[in-house]
């Protein structure tokens, strides 16, 4: 008995030292105080995640009050790893993006690796409070309360953990509710403006976390995209799904490419296709410094006010799905390979090699990046052509030096020889030279720096200088091409097609971008270039608002490809198409008018743009939730291998 007493005389002093159980929720709650500040931008910060923060502080407070020591201790590390992992992951992604991920998505997270220099223009508070909430963690798990007299604090802790659960589950209707009364004062705000339809519809990742949080969003990503899709109920509902692709398309038989021809029908029919990803090519980037680009723009077809909306939570990966396949990634998660076994007979690839054309895809990147190799393959693609396994005579920094040379495509031998085969050929090349980051010392800026010096300094601004210099890069790539295309007698049987996957969010100074760019609002920021070149087309300005669903479309008409699919995108040169850009939080713009639904605000694009009616943003609001649903339901179901025309 005394060796027994001794043993507890020992340990009441470091009973003392511990910290209380308090601290186990307020860590947590703090976690969601972190997202407060850093997920929202200060004129549009909503106090719903934090109400939404405090009950999971106290769920999770509950939870880890009911087991021994030993499991709670561990069971804290792990789940507070995780939500700081996850808060931090999205904050900083927020910060660069002005969106959140999906869980899936953060998959993603190591292929944007090479670029961590960003970080280096993020608040350092971001930093210390990052720093602090680890700090935090690492003392309570080192600190962690010794649970006296176990029966009763476990049952007050298990009352406070229910009642916090029945909060969590109750509480979205008063958010609703109190929604409801801005709708009301607003008649025309639309349901999918609604906070209820961001909730039961998960159509934003970030419009979810306004109405419920940092802890509760991820519950719902984590039932909604993995547990729900592996029930009967799941299998049920996709059924019912396909019949509403289908009658979306019945009651508009405009989404068939072939059901409006016009005058621009046909114009490409037969000739070899080459299409251009121009990274991170923002349109304030043309130019003086682009001479080559500019020429193509004013002979072929431009499209002045052409949107590249971002879905899911890669952009390049978007854009180069949505031109390729003519629909957006899902805008409700899914990790984006999960689709790969999907059916793309609708693609442009697939299309054309329908045809007789040979499709090959052409980048510097390594064939596992977004996994490109099978991705290109499943759209169509007989191959995936990566620079690298052109250059094994070079020494690796050598290969290095000529994989930022864009140019390599055509100054190797077989590089060349892959883009010049034999028949008609479809072409995709994805450019690098553009891309982020905009500082004198990056690799790529480097590198380019020591081909043309003069710009260094050249407008007084580093990533100005930086981003024109990129645009003279991309520049020389359609230079060669054009030379090339000529060299080979292929230039009058080439058309050539031009579009850029997402405006320049690496610029860091976002009131220089928004002068640079000429637009008032981050929203506007979306409009990027697009053009079609053919040697024997008449120069034709588009100045309808288009998206980048409306691409492939175009691209099938001009080509007179009468393809038997379906899309939610439509043909420019369809009269009775008025042309949007639909975005996945429910922002729209049209016309003169553009609906910022982050800010809830209405813009005109012009000072003398005509007022819109409320019946008018009521259609508009409903025609955004249709288009967002119907795009999402296409890539879930695999509409185009069940719900194809017969």
């Amino acid at each position: 008995m005394a060796t027994i007493v001794g043993k507890y005389e020992k340990r009441t002093p470091q009973t003392g030292r511990c910290c209380p159980f308090i601290l186990v929720p307020v860590s947590f709650f703090l976690v969601e105080v972190f997202g407060f500040f850093y997920l929202q931008s200060v004129s549009d910060r909503t106090c719903w995640p934090l109400a939404f923060g405090g009950l999971w502080a106290a769920l999770l407070g509950g939870i880890l009050r009911l087991p021994s020591r030993r499991v709670s201790r561990g069971l804290f590390g792990v789940l507070f790893a995780v939500s700081v992992v996850y808060s931090v992951g999205q904050s900083g992604y927020y910060q660069l993006f002005s969106e959140m991920m999906w869980i899936s998505e953060f998959r993603y997270a190591s292929e944007g690796s090479d670029y961590l220099d960003v970080l280096l223009s993020y608040p350092v508070s971001w930093f210390l409070w990052i720093a602090g909430l680890l700090a935090m963690g690492i003392l309570i798990l080192w600190k962690y309360p010794r649970f006296k007299r176990p029966v009763l604090p476990r049952v007050i802790w298990a009352a406070v953990g229910a009642a916090a659960a029945v909060g969590a589950v109750m509480l979205p209707q008063q958010v609703f509710e109190n929604d409801r009364s801005i709708q009301f004062a607003k008649s025309d705000y639309g349901r999918m403006q609604s906070a209820e339809a961001a909730y039961e519809n998960m159509f934003n990742a970030h419009r979810l976390y306004q109405v419920c949080g940092l802890f509760q969003t991820m519950a719902k990503d984590i039932y909604a995209n993995n547990i729900f899709p592996l029930t009967q109920e799941y299998i049920m509902e996709q059924e019912e799904n396909q019949k509403q692709i289908e009658t979306y398309f019945e009651e508009d038989d405009t989404s068939l490419p072939q059901s409006k021809k016009n005058a621009m029908t046909g114009l490409l029919e037969g000739k070899n296709v080459v299409l251009v990803l121009m990274e991170s090519m923002d349109d304030w980037m043309i130019g003086d410094h682009t001479p080559t680009l500019c020429r193509l723009m004013e002979e072929g077809i431009n499209f002045t006010n052409f949107y590249t909306p971002p879905y899911g939570g890669i952009r390049t990966f978007n854009t180069e799905f949505c031109i390729n396949t003519g629909s957006f990634l899902s805008s409700q998660g899914g990790y984006a390979f999960d689709y790969v076994t999907n059916e793309y007979n609708q693609s442009l690839a697939s299309l054309l090699r329908q045809q007789g054309y040979s499709a090959k895809v052409f980048h510097y990147n390594d064939p596992s990046f977004y996994s490109r190799d099978v991705f290109s393959e499943a759209l169509g693609y007989e191959e995936y052509v990566c620079y690298a396994d052109y250059l094994t005579e070079y020494t690796e920094k050598h290969q290095k030096d000529l994989l930022y040379d864009d140019l390599l495509l055509f100054k190797n031998p077989g590089l060349r020889q892959e883009f010049f085969r034999e028949g008609k050929t479809l072409n995709f090349v994805i450019t690098r030279s553009a891309h982020l980051s905009y500082k004198y010392n990056e690799v790529l800026s480097h590198w380019g720096l020591k081909k043309y010096p003069e710009y260094r300094g050249m407008t007084g601004n580093e990533e100005t200088d930086c981003a024109l210099l990129k645009a003279r890069l991309v520049d020389d790539l359609f230079q060669w091409l054009l030379m090339e295309l000529e060299d080979e007698g292929r230039l009058q049987d080439t058309v050539i097609i031009g579009v850029t996957d997402h405006y320049t969010y690496g610029y860091k100074n976002e009131t220089a971008l928004l002068e640079l760019s000429g637009v008032g609002e981050k929203l506007l920021l979306e409009k990027t270039p697009c053009f079609i070149w053919s040697a024997d087309l008449q120069p034709v300005q588009v100045e309808k608002t288009l998206n980048t669903s409306d691409l492939l479309p175009t691209v099938l008409n001009l080509m007179g490809l009468e393809a038997e699919y379906d899309y939610i995108g439509r043909d420019a040169f369809d009269p009775d198409y008025p042309g949007y850009a639909i975005f996945a939080d429910g922002s729209w713009i049209t016309g003169n008018v553009a609906w910022d639904a982050g800010k809830r605000k209405l813009l005109y694009l012009k000072e003398d743009a005509p007022k819109v009616t409320p019946e008018f943003r009521i259609e508009m609001n409903r025609l955004t939730e249709e288009f967002t649903g119907i795009n999402n339901l296409i890539l879930e179901t695999d509409y185009y291998k069940f719900g194809t025309e017969e």
